[in-house]
């Protein structure tokens, strides 16, 4: 019999799992199968080999989360109007991405049937150490499955090696048989990895699979065998059992701090103490060494766009976009007066950057500049930055790539519950959590939100500023407001603030203060009895509050002179806190709208958004009408009852980008086309409806 040869493509590059920067030597190694798998440091070195396709760049090094999972509602590829392509849904069955994308998933399921072939060769191999093995396999070989079915449909379910010629002809096995194996698979696995716990790989890592990375994943399975096209409807309750072991498990929780949790993905770091990265790719980029591949793209990931090489950032070329439907679905403060727009949820200005770069070269470090508050189709991704990265490598990068992140578990729970039982006390305080760390409470500070009470008299200028007695803040609100016959008559927020605990009075203007300096034309309100006054000279107060009722107070050669002008407006204060309300978990369906909501602005950018639309059903729809919103505007009420009407895009825009893949998108696009090669490869080989 020949020798059956398998090449690991770089063997170096594959991930050791000590730290996240541990990598064998850099050269490609070939191995002989009848000489290997001598001992149990061969066997790892073979599963390494077994989750290294996800680093290729055909996978999440760069063209999962940049091709394949664009575009939806909540983000488009920027690469342009033209060419056939998966992200504008004109890709044709001859696409080099799709064929690279469904080879590598191959690969590693090749390569994990390759290892539970020959584990048996192994020679003292305990039986605890074999079952953590064969654990890791089959989830792997399950979750290379679980993606080509999500992404093609009916697949070649392969669960014997790739040996001869003759082996690449296999007949497709359907949609549903094929999550039926993944999730028994993923069942079996979990068993087999019960003793491999987040706490039991000392230290603690998010690259290599554990019991709750299994229970996330199959909550996911589940939840994708649920919906649509399967709708196995009995898969909601296992999806929520699955949820809950991770959750009661106690191993993971939420980062307080939800952009801690990217820097980590920047900067190499575990997060011991929480365990909300769950399973993340792990990258690694060496200036020093040129053959190391194990980098993300850095030209195709999920950074703020700059151009040219900077000293401390290297190059980004960002491919991804966010859209106008995902920033309007954060809650927002607009103020006409001044042209902002603050947002209390803390994610909308991480996942959608106010600010890019401009310039830069090999010596000079590009330029941070503010984008308008209304460049709706133009703002980056913010997530996953450059400037946090400890190491400067042109078009490689370090960071760390989320498969599945606690949030997504818990939002999983909630959506599966509220499918078996409806809106329930548990998930609601699930999405709650959620909601909660994304206005600042899980960080002792939330915003607040003004109403008047009393409009107050004496007003010329329009006040910009508050006047609290009482609570605390580490950011006080600013405002806008308009005026008629000298009362306060609307009041909008500028900047909600950050805020601890609530102020017990509020006054609409300038603080008085003991020796402040007071500039002319100033609202100046003395807490103390809320009187209001205008500064006609400027200067710096004295110690001594205004209490007079009419005429100016007597200024010092340097000192502030107040005039009484009337009575401070005021105000009441409640916090923003992000809680649903009562209307948002009235049923079943309002709830279902909220987790759905939730999900993109909790996950943006995380490559779950178009399969999740898919099993709603809603990923036509949803596109058209992100499509229908680049092209024409909207007439729809924007925050403060601002209209969103803009002017129709010129050609070479990013909305006439965005536009493009709602014009071409249609049914067929649930899935992706059969690449050409595996129709040219495999006689039992079948084209998706539509792409024939």
């Amino acid at each position: 019999m020949k020798k059956k040869i398998i090449t690991l493509i770089a063997l170096s590059s594959i991930l050791s799992f000590n730290s996240c920067s541990d990598f064998l030597d850099t050269e490609p190694t070939s191995i002989t199968l009848e000489t290997y798998f001598n001992n149990e440091f061969e066997l790892n070195t073979f599963l390494n080999g077994v989750y290294d396709p996800m680093n290729s760049t055909n996978f999440y090094s760069s063209n999962y989360q940049m091709i394949m999972a664009q575009s939806t509602d909540e983000s488009y590829n920027r690469s342009g109007v033209t060419g056939s392509t998966v992200g504008t849904y004109t890709a044709l069955p001859s696409n080099t991405d799709l064929s690279n994308f469904w080879n590598t998933l191959y690969v590693g399921i090749n390569r994990a049937n390759t290892l539970l072939e020959n584990i048996d060769k192994v020679p003292d191999l305990t039986p605890e150490r074999k079952n953590i093995f064969l654990g890791e396999t089959r989830f792997l070989r399950a979750y290379y499955l679980f993606i080509a079915t999500q992404c093609f449909g009916d697949v070649p379910l392969r669960t014997n090696s790739v040996t001869t010629p003759a082996d690449t002809h296999i007949a497709f096995t359907t949609q549903k048989e094929v999550y039926d194996f993944v999730i028994a698979e993923m069942t079996a696995a979990e068993q087999l990895l019960s003793k491999q716990t987040p706490t039991t790989i000392v230290p603690y890592q998010s690259g290599r699979v554990t019991n709750t990375t299994v229970q996330g994943i199959l909550a996911r399975a589940c939840l994708y065998a649920a919906g649509n096209p399967i709708n196995d409807t009995k898969r909601y309750a296992e999806a929520k059992t699955w949820a809950q072991k991770v959750i009661t498990s106690g191993f993971h929780k939420l980062n307080p701090n939800y952009e801690q949790v990217f820097i980590n993905h920047s900067q190499d770091l575990y997060d011991v103490a929480n365990k909300e990265s769950m399973w993340e790719v792990e990258f690694h980029a060496d200036p020093s060494n040129s053959d190391l591949r194990e980098g993300m793209n850095a030209n195709a990931m999920l950074v703020p766009q700059y151009n040219g090489i900077t000293p401390s950032m290297g190059k980004g070329l960002c491919q991804v976009l966010g859209t106008a439907i995902l920033y309007r679905s954060y809650q927002s403060y607009y103020n006409s007066i001044v042209s902002t727009d603050l947002s209390p949820d803390k994610r909308r200005d991480i996942n959608l950057a106010p600010w890019s770069y401009t310039g830069g070269n090999a010596t000079t470090d590009a330029i941070k500049r503010d984008v308008a508050w209304n460049a709706w189709w133009g703002r980056w991704p913010g997530k996953w930055k450059r400037e946090n990265e400890l190491i400067a490598f042109n078009n490689q990068s370090s960071q760390n790539w989320p498969i599945i992140r606690y949030a997504d578990v818990m939002l999983m729970y909630a959506e599966a519950d509220n499918e078996v039982n409806g809106p329930t006390v548990e998930s609601i305080n699930l999405v709650n959590q959620i909601r909660s760390r994304a206005y600042g409470t899980l960080s002792a500070t939330n915003s607040i939100e003004l109403t008047i009470t009393s409009g107050g008299s004496g007003y010329t200028i329009a006040p910009t500023e508050i006047t609290t007695i009482g609570g605390t803040s580490t950011q006080k609100a600013t405002i806008g407001t308009t005026l008629v016959g000298g009362a306060v008559t609307t009041l909008t927020m500028s900047n909600p603030g950050a805020y601890a605990t609530l102020p017990s009075t509020i006054y609409l203007g300038t603080q008085w203060e003991a020796n402040k300096t007071f500039i002319t034309n100033s609202n100046v309100v003395n807490p103390s009895n809320g009187l209001l006054y205008r500064v006609t000279t400027a200067g710096v107060s004295t110690s001594v509050a205004p209490t007079h009722t009419s005429g100016a107070s007597t200024a010092a050669s340097t000192g502030a002179a107040f005039t009484y002008v009337g009575v401070a407006a005021q105000a009441t204060a409640v916090k923003v806190t992000g809680i649903l309300s009562s209307a948002q978990t009235a049923s079943k369906e309002e709830f279902k709208k909220v987790i759905q909501d939730e999900r993109m602005r909790e996950l943006c950018y995380e490559a779950v958004r178009k399969r999740d639309l898919i099993r709603w059903g809603l990923l036509v729809s949803k596109v058209k009408e992100m499509g229908d919103l680049a092209n024409n505007g909207s007439l729809e009420r924007f925050p403060n009852n601002v209209q969103m009407i803009i002017a129709a895009p010129t050609s070479s825009s990013f909305r006439v980008i965005a536009a493009n893949s709602g014009l071409n998108i249609s049914e067929k696009w649930n899935l992706l086309p059969i690449p050409l090669d595996e129709i040219s490869n495999n006689r039992f080989s079948k084209q998706n409806i539509g792409f024939q």
